[in-house]
């Protein structure tokens, strides 16, 4: 058997084997034998059926694709012995280059090439977040409003009423394939404001005036820049009926109010902790956005390689997760693509991009860990476990054992090793990440210290 080996430039290896008449006869003959255990040949036994017979009745052409999937998964090993290629996924048959003498072709994905950059030079400016008066203000201010007393009224709705309404809506020409109905809704509650934009702006304006029981037809023409395409320039007409009329009182701040809204001494007490919310937030916010440029920089800054089927990999997890988020919105995957008119292949290619650098961050990463030499034990895979059920209640137990198995607790790990990765890298751009020998005595357990200190002794 020869084989010959060349590389791709998509970390893949073009294999070309050339088989043996004798490897092929063999595979044959071996065909031709489960061929005849599964077909009924009058005056033969199952399984006893003569070679050539089998020949006459499948053709010879059937009896070669029979045999080349025994044969080709076995010269494939066998070649992959030879070379001492070690694929990072299955290998794939791509072409029978030609019968006589048989000659087969495969791709060998081969392992993914990451190369970090200067990563552990990297700096990027970070200003701890400063909570203004002004957001502050903004914040008690809804919490106020949030307070308000509202009571039914027997007088015309004015601004800052709330009005109890029954709504429809129909468009007058929509599109192919869109509803008609715009708005169906009973009972709905709606504060007239100058500042509220649904069904559209000023809706609000045109419920001033109406009593309990009152009856409204509006016409609206949606603009051309509508950020629903389908709505652009559509007219819609609104039939509303006024059910009830209510009246909002927003009391004024002081300690009885700031004590009504939760367990606070006074005002200045709700105010600090506002204050604190709001910081953390923050806080919370700029760290997140700065993680994202960090690691959009190290993304960057590296090389990667990898082979095709890692693309497609990453392209199925994707696709069934989209198609799990259209199934919690009682949507198929079918349906959407019947809605959008796309195939699932033109969704595939919409999605390779995003696909590409989720691919790449990955395995980026993945190579920080190694590099940093970033480990978890067992306490932490445990602790982020009980903290992933906690939401659960009483049925954290059933959830728990979806995380009892090797690979949930393997993903919980990868999980954990990722956050790390993300957390040194983040601490390295702030100036604040240990040097590389500090580092590399932050992963000795201690449970292995004692050790090396008892063998010293």
């Amino acid at each position: 058997m020869k084989i010959k080996t060349k590389d791709l430039d998509d970390r893949q290896v073009e294999l070309t084997i050339d088989v043996t008449d004798e490897q092929l006869q063999g595979a044959m003959r071996s065909a031709a034998r489960r061929l005849s255990s599964r077909t009924k040949i009058p005056g033969f036994r199952p399984g006893k059926v003569p070679y050539d017979v089998i020949i006459r009745r499948f053709g010879e052409e059937a009896v070669f694709e029979e045999a080349l999937d025994d044969l080709g998964q076995s010269v494939y090993r066998q070649a992959l012995e030879e070379t001492e290629l070690e694929p990072y996924a299955p290998g794939r048959l791509e072409e029978v280059v030609s019968k006589e003498p048989l000659v087969l072709r495969y791709t060998v994905p081969q392992s993914p090439t990451i190369e970090l950059g200067e990563y552990r030079d990297q700096r990027l400016p970070y200003e701890p977040p400063d909570v203004s008066d002004e957001t502050l203000e903004e914040a008690m201010e809804e919490i106020r409003q949030g307070q308000a007393l509202i009571e039914s009224v027997d007088r015309a709705a004015q601004m800052g009423d709330v009005i109890v309404l029954d709504i429809q809506a129909q468009l007058h020409e929509p599109p192919e394939g869109i509803n008609p109905t715009l708005v169906s809704e009973k009972d709905i509650s709606l504060l007239i404001s100058e500042e509220a934009e649904w069904p559209f702006p000023e809706f609000s304006q045109h419920l001033v005036g109406l009593t309990t029981e009152d009856e409204k037809d509006i016409s609206h023409t949606f603009p051309k820049d509508h950020p629903n395409e389908d709505l652009r320039e559509q007219v819609a007409d609104f039939h509303v009926v006024s059910k009830e009329v209510k009246s909002r009182f927003v009391p004024p701040w002081s300690d009885d109010l700031a004590r009504a809204v939760g367990d606070f001494k006074d005002l200045l007490d709700l105010r600090v902790n506002v204050r604190k919310q709001l910081e953390a937030q923050a806080n919370q916010s700029a760290e997140s956005e700065f993680a994202k440029s960090v690691i959009a920089s190290t993304v960057e800054a590296a090389e990667v390689s990898y082979p095709p089927v890692l693309l497609e990999e990453e392209l199925d997890g994707m696709m069934k997760d989209f198609s799990r988020r259209l199934e919690s919105q009682h949507l198929s995957l079918e349906d959407y693509l019947k809605i959008e008119k796309k195939t699932e292949e033109e969704l595939r290619t919409e999605f390779e991009s995003q696909a590409h650098e989720r691919l790449k961050q990955g395995l980026v990463l993945g190579r920080v860990v190694e590099v940093e030499d970033l480990q978890v034990n067992a306490d932490e895979v445990k602790a982020e476990i009980d903290r992933l059920v906690a939401p659960f209640g009483e049925n954290a137990d059933k959830i728990r054992k979806n995380f009892e198995h090797p690979l949930g607790q393997r993903r919980v790990s990868l999980d954990l090793l990722t956050e790390k990765a993300i957390q040194r890298l983040v601490s390295i751009a702030k100036g604040e990440a240990p040097s590389p020998q500090e580092a590399d005595q932050e992963t000795i357990d201690p449970s292995q210290e004692n050790d090396q200190d008892k063998e010293q002794e």
